[in-house]
Protein backbone atom coordinates (compact mmCIF):
# COMPACT_ATOMS: atom_id res chain seq x y z
CA UNK A 1 0.00 0.00 0.00
CA UNK A 2 1.36 3.55 -0.78
CA UNK A 3 1.71 5.35 2.24
CA UNK A 4 -0.08 9.29 2.13
CA UNK A 5 1.81 12.05 1.70
CA UNK A 6 1.51 13.13 5.31
CA UNK A 7 2.81 9.82 6.20
CA UNK A 8 5.47 10.26 3.66
CA UNK A 9 6.93 13.54 5.75
CA UNK A 10 6.28 11.79 9.30
CA UNK A 11 8.50 9.15 8.23
CA UNK A 12 11.19 11.14 6.70
CA UNK A 13 10.97 13.66 10.04
CA UNK A 14 10.98 10.74 12.34
CA UNK A 15 12.63 7.85 11.22
CA UNK A 16 12.70 5.71 14.51
CA UNK A 17 9.32 4.67 13.45
CA UNK A 18 9.07 0.89 13.52
CA UNK A 19 9.36 -1.01 10.31
CA UNK A 20 6.68 -3.15 11.28
CA UNK A 21 4.41 -0.11 11.73
CA UNK A 22 5.49 1.05 8.20
CA UNK A 23 4.29 -1.91 6.65
CA UNK A 24 1.31 -2.76 8.29
CA UNK A 25 -1.79 -3.16 6.10
CA UNK A 26 -3.53 -0.10 8.43
CA UNK A 27 -1.50 2.39 8.73
CA UNK A 28 -2.26 4.54 12.00
CA UNK A 29 -5.11 7.69 11.30
CA UNK A 30 -4.17 10.40 9.78
CA UNK A 31 -5.29 12.75 12.60
CA UNK A 32 -3.92 10.59 15.25
CA UNK A 33 -0.41 10.77 14.03
CA UNK A 34 -0.85 14.16 13.33
CA UNK A 35 -1.89 14.75 16.86
CA UNK A 36 1.54 12.77 18.03
CA UNK A 37 3.13 15.09 16.00
CA UNK A 38 2.53 18.25 17.08
CA UNK A 39 2.22 16.84 21.06
CA UNK A 40 6.38 16.57 20.11
CA UNK A 41 6.91 19.74 18.86
CA UNK A 42 4.85 21.05 21.97
CA UNK A 43 6.59 19.13 24.33
CA UNK A 44 10.17 19.70 22.34
CA UNK A 45 9.24 23.50 22.15
CA UNK A 46 8.38 23.68 25.81
CA UNK A 47 11.73 21.89 27.19
CA UNK A 48 13.41 24.54 24.90
CA UNK A 49 11.55 27.02 26.21
CA UNK A 50 12.23 26.51 29.47
CA UNK A 51 15.78 26.12 29.16
CA UNK A 52 16.11 29.08 27.07
CA UNK A 53 14.23 31.34 29.05
CA UNK A 54 16.70 30.21 32.20
CA UNK A 55 19.24 31.49 30.20
CA UNK A 56 18.17 34.49 28.46
CA UNK A 57 16.88 35.49 32.34
CA UNK A 58 19.79 34.62 33.95
CA UNK A 59 22.16 36.66 30.80
CA UNK A 60 21.97 40.13 32.76
CA UNK A 61 23.87 38.55 35.58
CA UNK A 62 26.51 37.60 33.14
CA UNK A 63 25.96 40.86 31.59
CA UNK A 64 27.17 42.85 34.92
CA UNK A 65 30.66 40.71 35.16
CA UNK A 66 31.53 41.11 31.94
CA UNK A 67 30.48 44.75 30.13
CA UNK A 68 32.62 48.30 30.54
CA UNK A 69 29.31 50.46 32.12
CA UNK A 70 28.34 52.93 29.52
CA UNK A 71 31.39 51.59 27.32
CA UNK A 72 28.85 49.27 24.50
CA UNK A 73 25.91 50.66 22.49
CA UNK A 74 22.50 48.54 24.03
CA UNK A 75 22.04 46.14 21.25
CA UNK A 76 26.29 44.86 21.62
CA UNK A 77 25.34 44.09 26.02
CA UNK A 78 26.02 40.28 26.55
CA UNK A 79 21.87 39.94 27.27
CA UNK A 80 21.23 41.74 24.12
CA UNK A 81 23.96 39.39 22.34
CA UNK A 82 22.36 36.07 24.01
CA UNK A 83 18.96 37.18 23.49
CA UNK A 84 20.28 37.51 19.37
CA UNK A 85 21.74 33.98 19.75
CA UNK A 86 18.59 32.23 21.08
CA UNK A 87 16.08 34.18 18.75
CA UNK A 88 18.14 33.54 15.33
CA UNK A 89 18.80 29.88 16.76
CA UNK A 90 15.08 29.43 16.33
CA UNK A 91 14.63 31.45 13.23
CA UNK A 92 17.12 29.45 11.62
CA UNK A 93 14.47 26.21 11.78
CA UNK A 94 12.25 26.66 9.24
CA UNK A 95 9.79 23.87 10.90
CA UNK A 96 9.81 25.68 14.51
CA UNK A 97 8.95 29.01 12.93
CA UNK A 98 5.92 27.06 11.11
CA UNK A 99 4.32 26.10 14.23
CA UNK A 100 5.11 28.83 16.31
CA UNK A 101 1.80 30.14 16.06
CA UNK A 102 0.28 26.92 16.98
CA UNK A 103 2.79 25.90 19.73
CA UNK A 104 2.54 29.51 21.15
CA UNK A 105 -1.67 28.94 21.07
CA UNK A 106 -1.95 26.06 22.56
CA UNK A 107 0.91 26.79 25.68
CA UNK A 108 -1.54 29.88 25.95
CA UNK A 109 -4.46 27.87 26.68
CA UNK A 110 -3.23 26.03 29.87
CA UNK A 111 -2.35 27.39 32.95
CA UNK A 112 0.89 27.79 33.92
CA UNK A 113 2.51 26.84 30.94
CA UNK A 114 0.82 30.11 29.25
CA UNK A 115 2.87 32.13 31.92
CA UNK A 116 6.06 30.42 30.67
CA UNK A 117 5.48 30.57 27.18
CA UNK A 118 4.65 34.85 28.03
CA UNK A 119 8.49 34.89 29.69
CA UNK A 120 10.04 33.35 26.81
CA UNK A 121 8.18 35.84 24.14
CA UNK A 122 9.02 38.30 26.12
CA UNK A 123 12.38 38.12 26.97
CA UNK A 124 13.08 36.80 23.37
CA UNK A 125 11.00 37.79 20.23
CA UNK A 126 9.16 40.63 22.09
CA UNK A 127 12.30 42.40 22.81
CA UNK A 128 14.03 41.80 19.60
CA UNK A 129 11.91 42.51 17.43
CA UNK A 130 9.35 45.22 19.07
CA UNK A 131 10.62 48.29 20.25
CA UNK A 132 8.78 48.99 23.20
CA UNK A 133 4.74 48.67 24.44
CA UNK A 134 3.98 51.82 24.32
CA UNK A 135 5.10 54.97 22.01
CA UNK A 136 6.43 57.03 24.56
CA UNK A 137 8.32 54.05 25.47
CA UNK A 138 10.56 53.94 22.67
CA UNK A 139 12.38 57.55 22.44
CA UNK A 140 15.06 56.40 23.92
CA UNK A 141 15.35 53.61 21.42
CA UNK A 142 14.42 57.00 19.05
CA UNK A 143 17.24 58.70 20.26
CA UNK A 144 19.78 56.48 20.43
CA UNK A 145 19.04 55.33 16.48
CA UNK A 146 19.60 59.35 15.68
CA UNK A 147 22.83 59.20 17.50
CA UNK A 148 23.89 56.39 15.39
CA UNK A 149 22.60 58.29 11.96
CA UNK A 150 19.80 56.42 11.71
CA UNK A 151 15.77 57.35 11.62
CA UNK A 152 12.79 55.45 12.50
CA UNK A 153 9.63 54.48 10.99
CA UNK A 154 7.75 53.80 13.99
CA UNK A 155 4.67 51.48 13.54
CA UNK A 156 1.96 50.52 16.10
CA UNK A 157 1.56 46.68 15.09
CA UNK A 158 -2.18 45.47 16.21
CA UNK A 159 -4.36 44.69 13.68
CA UNK A 160 -8.05 43.82 14.07
CA UNK A 161 -8.46 39.87 14.44
CA UNK A 162 -9.61 39.37 10.80
CA UNK A 163 -11.39 35.99 12.14
CA UNK A 164 -12.95 37.44 15.06
CA UNK A 165 -14.41 40.57 12.97
CA UNK A 166 -15.62 38.37 10.45
CA UNK A 167 -17.44 36.32 13.30
CA UNK A 168 -18.99 38.81 15.25
CA UNK A 169 -20.05 40.44 12.00
CA UNK A 170 -22.08 37.72 10.11
CA UNK A 171 -23.71 36.61 13.72
CA UNK A 172 -24.35 40.73 14.81
CA UNK A 173 -22.08 41.08 18.25
CA UNK A 174 -19.68 42.79 17.41
CA UNK A 175 -21.42 45.15 19.39
CA UNK A 176 -20.06 48.97 20.87
CA UNK A 177 -16.89 47.51 22.25
CA UNK A 178 -16.04 46.17 18.81
CA UNK A 179 -16.65 49.40 17.19
CA UNK A 180 -14.64 50.63 19.63
CA UNK A 181 -11.52 49.17 19.19
CA UNK A 182 -10.93 50.25 15.45
CA UNK A 183 -11.35 53.29 16.60
CA UNK A 184 -8.92 53.46 19.65
CA UNK A 185 -6.35 52.10 16.38
CA UNK A 186 -7.20 55.22 15.19
CA UNK A 187 -6.84 57.50 17.96
CA UNK A 188 -3.17 55.72 18.58
CA UNK A 189 -1.96 56.56 14.83
CA UNK A 190 -2.79 60.12 15.87
CA UNK A 191 -1.00 59.53 18.96
CA UNK A 192 1.71 58.21 17.42
CA UNK A 193 2.37 61.05 14.74
CA UNK A 194 2.41 63.96 17.98
CA UNK A 195 5.01 61.00 19.68
CA UNK A 196 7.13 61.34 16.64
CA UNK A 197 6.45 65.11 15.76
CA UNK A 198 7.50 66.06 19.26
CA UNK A 199 10.66 64.29 19.50
CA UNK A 200 11.33 65.59 15.91
CA UNK A 201 11.13 69.13 17.67
CA UNK A 202 13.19 68.22 20.53
CA UNK A 203 16.33 67.18 18.26
CA UNK A 204 15.56 70.14 15.82
CA UNK A 205 15.54 72.44 18.87
CA UNK A 206 18.90 70.65 20.50
CA UNK A 207 20.58 71.36 17.18
CA UNK A 208 19.40 74.78 17.60
CA UNK A 209 17.42 74.55 13.92
CA UNK A 210 13.63 75.54 13.52
CA UNK A 211 11.29 72.84 14.11
CA UNK A 212 9.76 72.69 10.63
CA UNK A 213 13.05 72.34 8.52
CA UNK A 214 14.02 69.67 6.63
CA UNK A 215 15.91 66.41 8.23
CA UNK A 216 12.68 65.00 9.74
CA UNK A 217 13.14 61.25 10.16
CA UNK A 218 10.76 59.88 12.47
CA UNK A 219 7.86 58.74 10.02
CA UNK A 220 4.80 56.35 10.66
CA UNK A 221 3.52 53.78 9.28
CA UNK A 222 -0.30 52.86 8.91
CA UNK A 223 -2.21 49.75 8.20
CA UNK A 224 -5.58 50.14 7.22
CA UNK A 225 -6.54 46.57 8.10
CA UNK A 226 -6.56 48.22 11.82
CA UNK A 227 -8.26 50.69 11.28
CA UNK A 228 -12.04 48.94 10.17
CA UNK A 229 -14.69 47.33 12.18
CA UNK A 230 -13.80 44.24 10.08
CA UNK A 231 -11.55 43.58 7.19
CA UNK A 232 -14.11 42.21 5.38
CA UNK A 233 -14.78 45.95 3.70
CA UNK A 234 -11.76 46.32 2.35
CA UNK A 235 -11.67 42.62 0.64
CA UNK A 236 -15.30 43.73 -0.38
CA UNK A 237 -14.17 46.50 -1.74
CA UNK A 238 -11.38 45.00 -3.73
CA UNK A 239 -13.53 42.81 -5.24
CA UNK A 240 -16.25 45.36 -6.62
CA UNK A 241 -13.31 47.76 -8.13
CA UNK A 242 -11.55 44.84 -9.79
CA UNK A 243 -14.90 43.63 -11.50
CA UNK A 244 -15.65 47.31 -12.13
CA UNK A 245 -13.00 48.78 -13.78
CA UNK A 246 -11.12 47.53 -16.81
CA UNK A 247 -8.50 44.89 -16.70
CA UNK A 248 -5.20 47.08 -17.39
CA UNK A 249 -3.67 45.02 -20.26
CA UNK A 250 0.21 46.07 -18.65
CA UNK A 251 -0.80 44.97 -14.98
CA UNK A 252 -1.32 41.66 -13.47
CA UNK A 253 -3.90 41.23 -10.74
CA UNK A 254 -5.11 43.12 -8.63
CA UNK A 255 -4.40 45.27 -11.27
CA UNK A 256 -3.30 49.53 -10.80
CA UNK A 257 -5.28 52.23 -8.79
CA UNK A 258 -7.68 54.93 -10.95
CA UNK A 259 -8.92 57.85 -9.55
CA UNK A 260 -12.43 56.58 -10.12
CA UNK A 261 -11.97 53.99 -7.90
CA UNK A 262 -13.67 55.52 -4.29
CA UNK A 263 -16.15 56.75 -6.24
CA UNK A 264 -18.46 54.12 -5.15
CA UNK A 265 -18.48 55.43 -1.64
CA UNK A 266 -20.34 58.24 -2.57
CA UNK A 267 -22.85 56.57 -4.77
CA UNK A 268 -26.85 57.11 -3.99
CA UNK A 269 -27.38 53.88 -6.65
CA UNK A 270 -27.92 50.63 -5.50
CA UNK A 271 -25.08 48.13 -6.03
CA UNK A 272 -26.24 45.61 -8.36
CA UNK A 273 -24.23 41.64 -8.31
CA UNK A 274 -21.77 43.52 -5.43
CA UNK A 275 -20.63 42.07 -2.06
CA UNK A 276 -20.36 45.58 -0.11
CA UNK A 277 -22.91 46.45 1.86
CA UNK A 278 -24.40 49.23 3.66
CA UNK A 279 -22.22 48.11 6.67
CA UNK A 280 -18.97 47.65 4.21
CA UNK A 281 -19.80 51.49 2.24
CA UNK A 282 -20.23 53.12 6.16
CA UNK A 283 -17.36 51.44 7.49
CA UNK A 284 -15.20 52.63 4.33
CA UNK A 285 -16.51 56.50 4.19
CA UNK A 286 -15.80 56.26 7.86
CA UNK A 287 -12.39 54.90 7.30
CA UNK A 288 -11.83 57.63 4.24
CA UNK A 289 -12.19 60.15 6.94
CA UNK A 290 -10.16 58.79 9.33
CA UNK A 291 -7.01 58.65 6.80
CA UNK A 292 -7.72 61.95 6.04
CA UNK A 293 -7.71 63.50 9.53
CA UNK A 294 -4.26 61.26 10.10
CA UNK A 295 -2.47 62.90 6.75
CA UNK A 296 -3.79 66.15 8.27
CA UNK A 297 -2.09 65.98 11.67
CA UNK A 298 0.45 64.63 9.83
CA UNK A 299 1.37 67.52 7.86
CA UNK A 300 0.44 69.59 10.79
CA UNK A 301 3.61 68.19 12.32
CA UNK A 302 5.63 67.18 9.44
CA UNK A 303 5.73 63.60 10.12
CA UNK A 304 5.57 61.50 6.75
CA UNK A 305 3.20 58.53 6.43
CA UNK A 306 3.59 55.12 5.50
CA UNK A 307 0.95 52.71 4.23
CA UNK A 308 2.03 49.45 4.69
CA UNK A 309 0.64 46.69 1.96
CA UNK A 310 -1.16 44.03 2.58
CA UNK A 311 -2.38 40.72 1.03
CA UNK A 312 -3.70 41.15 -2.83
CA UNK A 313 -7.00 40.63 -1.19
CA UNK A 314 -7.18 43.90 0.77
CA UNK A 315 -4.26 45.42 -2.11
CA UNK A 316 -6.93 47.10 -4.55
CA UNK A 317 -9.47 48.98 -2.10
CA UNK A 318 -5.70 50.03 0.15
CA UNK A 319 -4.71 51.41 -3.43
CA UNK A 320 -7.22 53.29 -3.91
CA UNK A 321 -7.29 55.03 -0.75
CA UNK A 322 -3.55 55.18 -1.48
CA UNK A 323 -3.59 57.22 -4.41
CA UNK A 324 -6.31 59.63 -3.01
CA UNK A 325 -4.60 60.64 -0.15
CA UNK A 326 -1.64 61.17 -2.65
CA UNK A 327 -3.63 63.14 -4.78
CA UNK A 328 -4.69 65.33 -1.93
CA UNK A 329 -1.48 65.31 0.51
CA UNK A 330 1.46 65.25 -2.58
CA UNK A 331 1.03 67.67 -4.42
CA UNK A 332 3.64 69.05 -5.81
CA UNK A 333 4.50 72.81 -5.16
CA UNK A 334 1.93 72.56 -1.80
CA UNK A 335 4.09 70.16 0.17
CA UNK A 336 5.20 71.59 3.56
CA UNK A 337 7.25 75.03 3.91
CA UNK A 338 6.61 75.10 -0.11
CA UNK A 339 9.71 73.02 -1.23
CA UNK A 340 9.27 71.19 -4.37
CA UNK A 341 12.36 69.10 -3.14
CA UNK A 342 10.52 67.84 0.26
CA UNK A 343 9.53 64.24 0.16
CA UNK A 344 5.98 63.61 -0.40
CA UNK A 345 3.72 63.06 2.91
CA UNK A 346 2.21 60.28 1.98
CA UNK A 347 4.30 57.03 0.74
CA UNK A 348 2.38 53.74 -0.72
CA UNK A 349 3.71 49.65 -0.19
CA UNK A 350 5.14 48.04 -3.35
CA UNK A 351 6.00 44.98 -2.94
CA UNK A 352 8.26 43.06 -5.87
CA UNK A 353 7.02 39.70 -4.84
CA UNK A 354 3.91 40.56 -6.90
CA UNK A 355 4.07 39.95 -10.90
CA UNK A 356 2.30 43.03 -11.23
CA UNK A 357 4.75 45.30 -9.38
CA UNK A 358 7.22 46.83 -11.96
CA UNK A 359 4.21 47.97 -14.91
CA UNK A 360 1.84 49.23 -11.91
CA UNK A 361 5.34 51.36 -10.26
CA UNK A 362 5.55 52.65 -14.18
CA UNK A 363 1.86 52.85 -14.01
CA UNK A 364 0.97 55.35 -10.88
CA UNK A 365 4.46 57.22 -11.72
CA UNK A 366 3.05 58.22 -15.43
CA UNK A 367 -0.28 59.00 -13.23
CA UNK A 368 1.88 61.21 -11.19
CA UNK A 369 3.66 63.12 -13.85
CA UNK A 370 -0.43 64.01 -15.67
CA UNK A 371 -2.08 65.31 -12.11
CA UNK A 372 1.54 66.54 -10.83
CA UNK A 373 1.48 65.04 -7.61
CA UNK A 374 4.25 63.34 -6.16
CA UNK A 375 4.56 59.57 -5.44
CA UNK A 376 5.66 58.02 -2.38
CA UNK A 377 7.39 54.90 -2.85
CA UNK A 378 8.07 52.05 0.03
CA UNK A 379 9.78 49.69 -2.62
CA UNK A 380 10.07 45.94 -0.69
CA UNK A 381 10.67 42.82 -1.56
CA UNK A 382 7.31 41.50 0.05
CA UNK A 383 6.03 39.78 3.06
CA UNK A 384 2.80 37.76 1.91
CA UNK A 385 4.38 34.95 -0.27
CA UNK A 386 3.41 32.07 1.67
CA UNK A 387 -0.07 32.95 2.02
CA UNK A 388 -0.71 34.39 -1.40
CA UNK A 389 1.50 31.63 -4.01
CA UNK A 390 -2.04 29.54 -3.95
CA UNK A 391 -4.47 32.56 -5.04
CA UNK A 392 -5.33 32.36 -8.35
CA UNK A 393 -5.64 35.25 -10.60
CA UNK A 394 -8.92 36.09 -12.04
CA UNK A 395 -7.04 37.67 -15.36
CA UNK A 396 -3.90 37.73 -17.28
CA UNK A 397 -2.51 40.97 -19.13
CA UNK A 398 -0.84 40.88 -22.84
CA UNK A 399 2.75 39.89 -22.07
CA UNK A 400 4.25 41.14 -25.34
CA UNK A 401 2.99 44.35 -24.29
CA UNK A 402 4.71 43.85 -21.47
CA UNK A 403 8.27 43.64 -22.31
CA UNK A 404 7.64 46.82 -24.90
CA UNK A 405 6.78 48.98 -22.03
CA UNK A 406 9.56 47.17 -19.58
CA UNK A 407 12.20 48.01 -23.03
CA UNK A 408 11.16 51.96 -22.72
CA UNK A 409 11.07 52.04 -19.41
CA UNK A 410 14.95 50.65 -19.31
CA UNK A 411 16.13 52.20 -22.32
CA UNK A 412 18.01 55.09 -20.04
CA UNK A 413 19.46 52.92 -17.79
CA UNK A 414 23.33 52.57 -18.84
CA UNK A 415 24.58 49.64 -20.01
CA UNK A 416 26.04 48.70 -16.94
CA UNK A 417 22.96 48.91 -15.00
CA UNK A 418 21.03 47.09 -16.69
CA UNK A 419 24.17 44.00 -16.97
CA UNK A 420 23.09 43.76 -12.89
CA UNK A 421 20.22 42.92 -13.09
CA UNK A 422 18.10 39.16 -14.19
CA UNK A 423 15.17 40.42 -15.47
CA UNK A 424 12.03 37.50 -14.51
CA UNK A 425 10.53 36.15 -17.34
CA UNK A 426 7.06 37.54 -17.91
CA UNK A 427 6.29 35.31 -20.66
CA UNK A 428 5.73 32.43 -18.42
CA UNK A 429 1.84 32.11 -18.18
CA UNK A 430 0.87 32.12 -14.54
CA UNK A 431 -2.50 32.24 -12.69
CA UNK A 432 -0.85 33.17 -9.32
CA UNK A 433 0.08 36.82 -8.59
CA UNK A 434 3.36 35.78 -7.32
CA UNK A 435 6.49 35.26 -8.93
CA UNK A 436 7.87 31.42 -8.28
CA UNK A 437 11.38 32.02 -7.38
CA UNK A 438 13.62 34.12 -5.34
CA UNK A 439 15.24 34.73 -8.30
CA UNK A 440 12.50 36.36 -9.95
CA UNK A 441 11.41 38.20 -6.98
CA UNK A 442 15.41 39.88 -6.50
CA UNK A 443 15.45 40.84 -10.67
CA UNK A 444 11.75 42.80 -10.38
CA UNK A 445 13.02 44.48 -6.71
CA UNK A 446 16.03 45.22 -8.91
CA UNK A 447 15.32 46.62 -12.19
CA UNK A 448 12.36 48.94 -10.01
CA UNK A 449 15.08 50.54 -7.93
CA UNK A 450 16.86 51.36 -10.79
CA UNK A 451 13.59 52.93 -12.45
CA UNK A 452 13.86 54.87 -9.24
CA UNK A 453 16.72 56.20 -9.05
CA UNK A 454 16.43 57.42 -12.95
CA UNK A 455 13.31 59.42 -12.07
CA UNK A 456 15.13 60.60 -9.11
CA UNK A 457 17.83 62.33 -11.58
CA UNK A 458 15.26 64.30 -12.81
CA UNK A 459 15.61 68.25 -12.67
CA UNK A 460 11.72 67.53 -11.14
CA UNK A 461 11.43 64.03 -9.91
CA UNK A 462 7.73 63.10 -9.46
CA UNK A 463 8.78 60.72 -6.70
CA UNK A 464 10.07 60.16 -3.43
CA UNK A 465 11.80 56.75 -2.62
CA UNK A 466 12.20 54.24 0.53
CA UNK A 467 14.23 51.18 -0.27
CA UNK A 468 13.29 48.71 2.25
CA UNK A 469 15.80 45.99 1.77
CA UNK A 470 17.47 43.44 3.77
CA UNK A 471 19.45 42.40 0.91
CA UNK A 472 23.30 43.75 0.52
CA UNK A 473 23.59 43.17 -3.08
CA UNK A 474 20.34 45.07 -4.15
CA UNK A 475 22.56 48.02 -1.54
CA UNK A 476 25.15 47.97 -3.61
CA UNK A 477 23.25 48.38 -7.17
CA UNK A 478 21.02 51.01 -5.73
CA UNK A 479 24.19 52.93 -4.65
CA UNK A 480 26.39 52.11 -7.82
CA UNK A 481 23.36 53.80 -9.68
CA UNK A 482 22.75 56.80 -7.75
CA UNK A 483 26.82 57.55 -7.93
CA UNK A 484 27.15 56.48 -11.57
CA UNK A 485 23.70 58.95 -12.30
CA UNK A 486 25.69 61.82 -10.25
CA UNK A 487 23.22 62.00 -7.19
CA UNK A 488 26.29 60.81 -4.86
CA UNK A 489 29.89 60.88 -4.77
CA UNK A 490 32.24 58.26 -3.20
CA UNK A 491 35.48 57.62 -2.36
CA UNK A 492 38.17 55.77 -4.26
CA UNK A 493 37.82 53.10 -1.41
CA UNK A 494 34.15 53.26 -1.44
CA UNK A 495 34.34 54.02 2.41
CA UNK A 496 32.68 57.23 2.30
CA UNK A 497 28.97 58.23 -0.17
CA UNK A 498 27.87 61.77 -0.04
CA UNK A 499 24.50 62.04 -1.52
CA UNK A 500 23.88 65.14 -3.19
CA UNK A 501 21.03 67.78 -1.34
CA UNK A 502 19.03 67.96 -3.75
CA UNK A 503 17.67 63.86 -3.13
CA UNK A 504 18.54 63.99 0.32
CA UNK A 505 14.94 64.21 1.38
CA UNK A 506 13.62 62.22 -1.45
CA UNK A 507 15.94 58.94 -0.67
CA UNK A 508 16.28 56.45 2.10
CA UNK A 509 16.95 52.96 3.04
CA UNK A 510 15.10 51.00 5.28
CA UNK A 511 14.98 47.63 7.63
CA UNK A 512 13.48 45.93 10.03
CA UNK A 513 14.27 46.70 13.67
CA UNK A 514 16.25 43.35 14.92
CA UNK A 515 17.14 42.33 11.46
CA UNK A 516 20.40 42.74 9.32
CA UNK A 517 21.88 45.26 11.77
CA UNK A 518 25.19 44.84 10.31
CA UNK A 519 23.65 45.86 6.89
CA UNK A 520 21.99 48.89 8.68
CA UNK A 521 25.45 49.89 10.32
CA UNK A 522 27.50 49.25 7.47
CA UNK A 523 25.05 51.59 5.28
CA UNK A 524 24.79 53.99 7.75
CA UNK A 525 28.68 54.08 8.46
CA UNK A 526 29.00 54.93 5.10
CA UNK A 527 26.65 57.05 3.63
CA UNK A 528 26.77 60.89 4.11
CA UNK A 529 23.65 63.68 3.81
CA UNK A 530 22.33 66.26 5.47
CA UNK A 531 19.56 63.82 6.56
CA UNK A 532 19.97 60.26 8.04
CA UNK A 533 19.74 58.22 4.97
CA UNK A 534 18.27 54.62 7.19
CA UNK A 535 15.00 54.07 8.73
CA UNK A 536 14.42 51.24 10.79
CA UNK A 537 11.32 50.10 11.16
CA UNK A 538 10.18 50.25 15.16
CA UNK A 539 6.95 48.29 16.28
CA UNK A 540 5.31 48.74 19.14
CA UNK A 541 2.23 47.89 21.35
CA UNK A 542 1.56 45.52 24.66
CA UNK A 543 2.88 42.09 24.78
CA UNK A 544 -0.43 40.53 24.79
CA UNK A 545 -1.50 42.85 21.05
CA UNK A 546 2.03 41.92 20.23
CA UNK A 547 1.84 38.14 20.02
CA UNK A 548 -0.24 37.88 17.04
CA UNK A 549 2.13 40.09 14.95
CA UNK A 550 5.22 38.75 16.08
CA UNK A 551 4.02 35.24 15.52
CA UNK A 552 2.80 36.41 11.52
CA UNK A 553 5.47 38.25 11.39
CA UNK A 554 7.76 35.30 11.87
CA UNK A 555 6.11 33.14 8.83
CA UNK A 556 5.91 36.03 6.67
CA UNK A 557 9.50 36.61 7.16
CA UNK A 558 10.56 33.26 6.30
CA UNK A 559 12.74 34.39 3.54
CA UNK A 560 14.20 36.99 4.56
CA UNK A 561 15.54 35.06 7.76
CA UNK A 562 16.34 32.03 5.57
CA UNK A 563 18.14 34.34 3.15
CA UNK A 564 21.68 33.04 1.84
CA UNK A 565 23.34 36.56 3.03
CA UNK A 566 22.17 38.32 6.15
CA UNK A 567 19.68 35.50 7.09
CA UNK A 568 19.15 33.87 10.29
CA UNK A 569 22.16 31.61 10.24
CA UNK A 570 24.85 34.64 9.77
CA UNK A 571 22.70 36.63 12.24
CA UNK A 572 23.36 33.48 14.45
CA UNK A 573 27.10 32.88 13.66
CA UNK A 574 27.91 37.07 14.33
CA UNK A 575 26.15 36.87 17.82
CA UNK A 576 27.67 33.62 18.52
CA UNK A 577 30.99 35.23 17.39
CA UNK A 578 30.28 38.39 19.27
CA UNK A 579 29.07 36.19 22.77
CA UNK A 580 32.41 34.39 22.39
CA UNK A 581 34.33 37.47 22.04
CA UNK A 582 32.94 38.74 25.07
CA UNK A 583 33.81 35.84 27.20
CA UNK A 584 36.88 35.29 26.08
CA UNK A 585 38.66 37.86 24.99
CA UNK A 586 39.40 36.36 21.79
CA UNK A 587 38.98 37.90 18.29
CA UNK A 588 37.92 34.92 16.57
Amino acid sequence: MLLPRQMALAVTRHPNLTTRRLLSSQPPPLNALRSRLFSRKVAYATAVSFGIVGVTLASPMVNASTDTANTQPNQDSMSALIRSYVVYSICSVPSLVDSAPSVLSFCQSIPGLKQIAEAFVRVTFFDHFVGAATAEETIPLLTKFRAQNKGVLLAYSVEVDEKTATLQASTGTSGRSKALHHKRNVEEMLHSIDVAGDFEDRHAADAGKASNVSGRRTWVAIKLSALVPSADSLSHLSEYIINARPHDQLVYYPGTPQPSDLDVLFSTTPLANSSLTKADLDALRALRDDLRRICMKAKERNVKLVLDAEYTWFQAAIDAFQLSLMREFNVAGKLTNNQAHVQPLVYGTYQAYLRRNTLHLLRNLELAQEENFILGVKLVRGAYHEQERDVVAPYEPDTDLIHRRLAIALKPLSKDEVQEVTLPDYSTRSKSPTWNNKWETDGAYNSAALILVDQLKQENPFVGVLFGTHNRQSCDIILRSLISNGLAKANKEMSTVQVEDRIAERFAFGQLYGMNDALTDYLAGILVASSPIILKYVPYGSLSEVIPYLGRRAIENKSVLGASMGGAVDERKRAGKKVWRRLTGSRF
